[in-house]
């Protein structure tokens, strides 16, 4: 079952994912530089990276990252890394990886808990070259690290970027909105740093911004697990009213992505700022957004229509069961195979064994969401709007931009041709690809924001 908006996986899977996470410590041999390669899972391939140092003995060490998982630097241990041949193992997931190194590929196995994939490494490419937007400095503006406090007292550690300003001149200002599951202040994720692009393209065209880090998240204080949407809310809404006490601001609005896209609406609902801009934000119930996207990730798994039939209506049995017990105030663990029994529906083990495992660990954002109807927000926005989706988008899908403009006619929308839930140029518009493509964010995109928020600040 899939619990992410933004960063939603396939709900098979999402168990498999979790072997992506090691390798690699000393040996005999010095094995240097980052190594890349992909677990094919079939459904999706989930890309690995080994940075390998030497010691100063001689003896190779390694970290392992997972970019699609936002997991980096975890340790392994090298059991053998001899000049054609290298052994790991990581006790803490069962996992362990063998392999041949020849020249520029290392072709070996990796193996967890009776899983065994094909995996081959190859030299990964400088970071700059594989995300060539990301913003490198000198720059010709004022980047000031700095903190504003939640309504609950979390201490919310967030950048400034301040564009340079003649006398008495107001310059705009927005705050910057993350999408679901804990992410820093630049929304990074596979090694993209979007949040950071935009803050800088921004401040090159005379736009002040501010970004942070999510609560619990980085270096933000707070608790993450037990927060909601509306929680996050309050969080960004305190930063349009830290922006508003920077000498100099002139108008404060709020951009946010994906679930940072509904949330600003959210804030629009309340006049708290003085304009929207969307970038892939839900516009419909979050239960159909989630039952679109598992209807799409089942799609990938080759099942009979009567398992995809089943498992779909297993799917919105255990949603309308969450929000039948957040309508009551309580979190009751769903018995799935009872459930399932009760209706008589026969479904695949996998898509069971999926449903057990998400539920069993829900917290309380998923049930608020679960609640959470955007359209009641949208319709009580007055403030100037501008609402971009991807027509690839596989998260939340273009249409909501129909929504939005029924229910918030000022609203300014954009269906930008090609792009993914990330805005980036895309093939399929599959997470898969979010690791493979350079491009970080559409300069149209950008483009966009930046004309849309200077035309609205005049």
């Amino acid at each position: 079952m899939n619990t992410h908006i933004h960063h939603s996986s396939n709900i098979i899977c999402r168990c498999l994912m979790l072997i992506a996470v090691m390798l690699m410590a000393g040996n005999a041999h010095a094995l240097t530089g980052a190594w890349r390669g992909e677990l094919n899972l079939g459904q999706m391939k989930v890309p690995l990276v080994f940075n390998f140092s030497e010691t100063e003995s001689g003896e190779t060490q390694c970290t392992m990252d997972s970019p699609s998982q936002g997991a980096k630097g975890i340790a392994t241990e090298v059991l053998l890394c001899t000049a054609d041949s290298i052994s790991l193992t990581c006790n803490i997931i069962g996992a362990s990886y063998s392999g041949r190194i020849s020249g520029a590929i290392i072709t070996g196995r990796f193996k967890q808990r009776g899983y065994e994939f094909p995996l081959d490494l190859t030299p990964d490419a400088p970071l700059a070259e594989r995300r060539p937007q990301t913003p490198k400095a000198p720059f010709p503006y004022t980047v000031i690290d700095t903190t504003f406090t939640a309504p609950d007292g979390a201490v919310m550690s967030a950048t400034l970027t301040l564009p340079p300003a003649g006398e008495g001149i107001k310059i705009p200002a927005v705050v910057m909105v993350t999408g679901s599951g804990p992410q820093n202040r630049d929304e990074e994720y596979c090694d993209h740093r979007p949040f950071a692009v935009i803050a800088d393209f921004l401040a090159r065209n005379g736009i002040a911004s501010l970004r942070y880090d999510d609560r619990g998240t980085g270096k933000s204080t707070g608790n993450f697990l037990t927060s909601t949407t509306h929680t996050f809310k309050d969080d960004a809404v305190s930063g349009v009213d830290f922006l508003r006490s920077i000498p100099g601001t002139g108008c404060v609005g709020m951009l946010g992505h994906s679930e940072g896209g509904t949330i600003a609406f959210m804030a629009g609902a309340e006049d708290k700022a003085d304009f929207i801009v969307s970038l892939a934000g839900m516009a419909v119930s979050a239960k159909e957004t989630l039952m679109r996207q598992n209807s799409h990730g089942l799609d990938k798994m080759a099942l009979s229509d009567a398992d995809k039939a089943n498992s779909l209506k297993m799917i919105e049995l255990v949603f309308d069961t969450i929000i039948s017990q957040a309508r009551r105030g309580v979190s009751e663990p769903i018995d799935i195979d009872a459930l399932a029994a009760a209706n008589d529906l026969e479904l695949p083990q996998q898509v069971l064994q999926s449903l057990k495992m998400t539920q069993s660990t829900r917290a309380p954002w998923f049930d608020a969401l679960l609640m959470l109807n955007p359209s009641e927000y949208i319709e009580k926005v007055k403030c100037p709007v501008l609402a971009i989706n991807g027509e690839k988008d596989r998260q939340v899908y273009p249409d909501n931009l129909t929504v939005i403009s029924e229910l918030a006619p000022q609203a300014k929308t954009i269906l930008m041709p090609d792009l993914n839930h990330l805005m980036q140029h895309a093939v399929t518009g599959e997470m898969t690809e979010y690791d493979e493509i350079r491009e970080t964010i559409s300069p149209e995109v950008l483009d966009a924001i930046a004309t849309f928020i200077n035309s609205t600040c005049k």
